[in-house]
């Protein structure tokens, strides 16, 4: 980032050479507007920096009369002034000046300075594909050179309907169109069209842009779900800035929704296994169990509990205890239909709920994962496993709760009978 710093009092020049030697290796310094306008005139600043009184004017005279440059017309001017009331921002806001700070907080100038640092090292690397729907080639050619400087590819389109079909196959990370468009469709039409897309492409960044400057269009497309608007001819500074932010927001809420995803399993699942954890398992499997029984949906539930896990761990170390459990777990889905709801309930204990199996089957899946299991050797050890089912008869009402008693009370079952092995009770034969 290249400064001009126009400041009169050397000892203000000091303090601000020390704090902007930690945010810019590229700083000028002068002391008045004669001296300011000729360096402002012979190089392309990113900022300027000025004192209210200089040697030779004051600081809003220079802010009017760099704003009335080409150069000037968009770069961000400071005002560092002894009395920042609001009748001296009032006026320095009039002369141009983009914000004011006080000579007793130049840490708060500093901050500004450093975020505008930060800003530009962004633009420079936004990268990332845009969509232009403009039927005029040579805006459009203009709108693909300045998305180019962004780091952004563009793919032109000129009529909406194409622009609409192309967003079926391709995600782009922001939209620009323009109001009126070659075809049927309008750039009005299309921004509804987009935003009552489902998934993640109906939220892509858009912004509108038209020669038109009635407020009732502006607010009719941001209404429709345009992320911004800006007008005809466009200023390359202000487009890049909405692109930037509309990108840069995007990007803000896709990653807190990646993280709110993340928590949101790491809620749900059983770290080591990867399966649902217990109290998922319990909160879903309460109302899919009597849901399906009430409409004539047989269910059953599956306890299965590895023998003898507590020797693994103690011979052979808890990290193979681990690789069996993650191992056992991945057969299990493996095994399991699309309906079915797998967990690890704790310890060695994993749990099936079995949706659309009657008593059969689901005794005959419970023998199914049985024996892979003890075929599968898990961490290169011969494992096996007391499993036990829970039925409900044809008719029967029943909830979670009971039909995992149910199911447990038959993996003791399995243990008495000497482990390895596949036990049943019907949720009626429980006892109280």
């Amino acid at each position: 980032m290249k400064i001009l710093v126009v400041v009169s009092s050397r000892f203000v020049q000091q303090v601000l050479k020390r704090h902007l030697a930690f945010l810019t290796q590229s700083a000028d310094y002068c002391t008045g507007v004669t001296d300011g306008l000729r360096l402002f005139g012979a190089g392309e600043y990113d900022l300027v920096c000025v004192e209210g009184m200089l040697a030779d004017g004051s600081g809003a005279d220079l802010a009017r009369r760099v704003r009335a440059t080409p150069l000037g017309e968009h770069v961000p001017i400071l005002l560092l002034s002894g009395n920042a009331d609001a009748k001296t921002s009032a006026e320095a806001m009039a002369a141009g000046i983009t914000e004011v700070f006080s000579k007793s907080d130049v840490e708060a100038l500093a901050d500004y300075i450093a975020h505008q640092e930060k800003d530009d090292v962004t633009a420079q690397h936004i990268k990332g594909r845009a969509m232009v729907v403009e039927d005029g080639r040579a805006i459009a050619a203009v709108f693909e050179e300045m998305l180019g400087r962004l780091g952004m590819t563009a793919q032109i389109f000129s009529r909406a309907e194409d622009a609409l079909a192309a967003l079926d196959t391709q995600m782009f990370d922001v939209v620009v169109t323009d109001v009126q468009l070659e075809g049927n469709m309008t750039g009005v039409g299309l921004v509804r069209a987009v935003r009552q897309l489902p998934g993640p492409i109906g939220r892509v960044p858009i912004l509108a842009v038209s020669g038109f400057q009635d407020a009732a269009r502006k607010v009719e497309l941001l209404r429709l779900g345009a992320n911004d608007y800006v007008s005809k001819p466009v200023h390359e500074e202000e487009f890049s800035a909405r692109i930037r932010n509309m990108v840069h927001l995007a990007r803000l809420l896709q990653e807190a929704e990646t993280q709110r995803d993340h928590l949101r399993r790491l809620a749900m699942t059983d770290q080591l296994t990867g399966l649902y954890n217990r109290h998922y398992m319990a909160e879903v499997a309460s109302k899919r169990v009597p849901e399906a029984l009430k409409r004539g949906i047989a269910v059953s539930m599956i306890v299965l509990d590895l023998d003898h896990f507590k020797k693994i761990n103690d011979t052979h170390g808890h990290d193979v205890g681990d690789v069996v459990l993650a191992e056992t777990a991945a057969m299990l889905r493996e095994c399991c239909r699309g309906g079915d709801i797998a967990a690890r309930a704790g310890g060695e204990e994993f749990v099936i709920v079995l949706i659309n199996r009657d008593a059969a089957s689901a005794a005959g899946f419970g023998e199914q994962i049985r024996a892979r299991l003890e075929a599968l050797r898990p961490g290169g050890l011969l494992v096996t496993a007391s499993v036990g089912v829970g039925t409900v008869p044809k008719g029967s009402v029943a909830d979670f709760k009971t039909l995992f008693k149910a199911a447990d009370e038959a993996t003791y079952d399995a243990k008495a009978g000497g482990r390895n092995r596949v036990a049943i009770r019907e949720v009626s034969s429980v006892a109280a």
